[in-house]
């Protein structure tokens, strides 16, 4: 029996956790404590009629829905690179908000890993608590990551896929992936659970060395916004449908590549939205799905919404830096 996902997380294990974070990794008052450095766009969402026969979520009946999309980089502070030589990048992340006819939305968040480091709300907290600055130069002792690790090698794969981030070209050509599952729920209530990712109609692409020769360390932000001005940017929402036995409260693990996807629909971004400082308040919350989508045990998906939370608490208490990034 898996244990209620809300049990692991609570009010203090994300008290612990962000401080943690603030204490070890560093964070910028009145940023985000990660995604610091963002852009927010506009456009549309149009499903599939395929998904519009397996739920009856709102925004997958299949005429277009109004979007709000912001990409980020993932690190805590706005000032961290997207990229530190020609095949080293930044874990890039992916806010998706839908405009419900109903008047509310739902949200999606997704990131460039394939795997992530943490399937339990302490992984979290222990992590963040492993990066404890050691060292002379005030920088985390890379023995204490080890060692802690070695405990819980469970989470070596998502450590593995962050140091191995690729330089993307942009994040046009930028796969992202929900990481998480949930459950479609058709009109007859039949459920089924399903991950999802964001693939770039444009196609994956990585920097070359030449690129890296001329790119910035932050580049991003403003090539998105390039791209955009010239042509829409887009990605179809993939669905990887799961079958009994797959599990669906530990993102850690993948189910087989044999199981089958649904083309839910293309996500379409076309201009830049007009009050940035807007969206930078607000949050982008992963729990926030409507009736035809359900959300699974997985304890992580339940802490993310929690920290969420808490993150913009603190955020919106502090002043912002006079000078900040682009």
């Amino acid at each position: 029996m898996s244990q209620d996902p809300k049990s692991l997380g609570g009010p203090e294990r994300v008290e612990r956790t962000l401080n943690n974070m603030e204490r070890n990794i560093g964070y910028v008052p009145g940023f985000r404590r990660a995604h610091a450095r963002g852009v927010a766009f506009e456009g549309t969402f149009s499903a599939s009629a395929e998904v519009a026969a397996l739920s009856t979520a709102e925004h997958l009946r299949g005429e277009a829905i109004a979007v709000v999309v912001r990409l980020s980089n993932g690190a805590g502070s706005p000032y961290s690179p997207d990229k530190s030589g020609p095949k080293r990048g930044a874990v890039l992340g992916m806010a998706v908000r839908f405009a419900l006819p109903s008047g509310d939305s739902a949200e999606f968040a997704a990131l460039s890993l394939t795997d992530f480091p943490a399937r339990k709300p302490q992984d979290f907290t222990g992590l963040a608590g492993a990066q404890k600055k050691g060292l002379p130069a005030g920088l985390p002792n890379p023995l204490r990551i080890v060692a802690y690790l070695a405990t819980h090698p469970h989470l070596l794969p998502g450590f593995k896929a962050i140091i191995a981030a690729k330089a993307t070209k942009s994040f046009g050509t930028t796969r992202f992936n929900g990481l998480h599952a949930y459950f479609l729920v058709d009109a007859d209530g039949t459920r089924r659970p399903f991950r999802y990712h964001w693939k770039p109609v444009a196609g994956e692409q990585v920097i070359s060395r030449a690129d890296d020769k001329l790119l910035p360390a932050q580049y991003l932000v403003s090539e998105i916004k390039l791209r955009v001005e010239e042509e829409p940017v887009a990605w179809d929402l993939i669905l990887q449908m799961g079958e009994p036995g797959d599990p669906t409260d530990d993102m850690t693990k993948h189910w087989p590549e044999t199981r089958p996807q649904v083309t839910a629909g293309r996500l379409t971004i076309d201009r830049l939205h007009p009050d940035q400082e807007l969206i930078d308040r607000s949050m982008f919350d992963p729990t926030k799905q409507p009736a035809g989508i359900e959300l699974s045990d997985d304890p992580v998906l339940h802490f993310r919404s929690e920290s969420y939370i808490e993150s913009q608490k603190r955020r919106q208490a502090e002043c912002k830096p006079a000078i900040t990034a682009e």
